[in-house]
């Protein structure tokens, strides 16, 4: 089996960017419903920007072509980030997979987090914390508890490397990633 390359995977989104109207991203209602606050979507931010291409797939190296993934932008001005929902061998495991947070810097987008078991729905929180904002993440799997939201939060330098153990409760948001928004994996 064989999974979408990066570059397969960023060109619909370059090209997306381009046209008139945007589809906003909504999760299944039972999964939403299940972990988060009810909160409308937000439209998919398509981005053509190379640099946040080669930022993502310097991260990825050699496991770009096995690795699917799906980028949000979100936030304006210096609080804009990218998320990058990353799924493949490498960045999954029973709790959930990796999201990647990234923000532009002088040099181009720079990682400012890596955020483990991760499960879907992510949601974009109406707060935020030392100038980046929070974002909910839903915990599940791994043996542990039923699954639940973690809010994770930048503290200066990096957002954490595991989402809180402590349950998110009553979070205003929006709901930015779903697992309707993976690409299916290439035959």
């Amino acid at each position: 089996m064989r999974l979408i390359p990066l570059a397969l995977v960023l060109a619909p989104l370059a090209m997306a960017a381009c046209s008139a109207a945007e589809e906003p991203a909504s999760a299944p209602a039972e999964v939403a419903a299940s972990v988060a606050p009810a909160a409308p979507a937000v439209p998919a931010a398509q981005t053509s920007d190379p640099a946040l291409g080669t930022a993502i797939a310097t991260v990825l190296g050699d496991d770009a072509e096995n690795t699917r993934s799906v980028v949000r932008i979100v936030g304006e001005g210096p609080g804009r980030i990218a998320l990058v929902y990353l799924v493949g061998m490498n960045w999954c495991g029973s709790g959930g997979c990796n999201l990647l947070i990234l923000r532009p810097g002088p040099a181009g987008w720079e990682q400012v987090g890596n955020v483990s078991r991760v499960s879907n729905p992510v949601r974009l929180l109406t707060t935020s914390t030392n100038g980046l904002p929070d974002i909910g993440v839903t915990v599940s799997g791994g043996g542990g508890p039923p699954a639940y939201e973690a809010r994770v939060s930048f503290d200066g330098t990096t957002y954490p490397r595991f989402p809180s153990d402590e349950p998110l409760v009553g979070a205003e948001g929006s709901v930015v990633i779903t697992d309707a928004d993976i690409p299916p994996p290439s035959e």
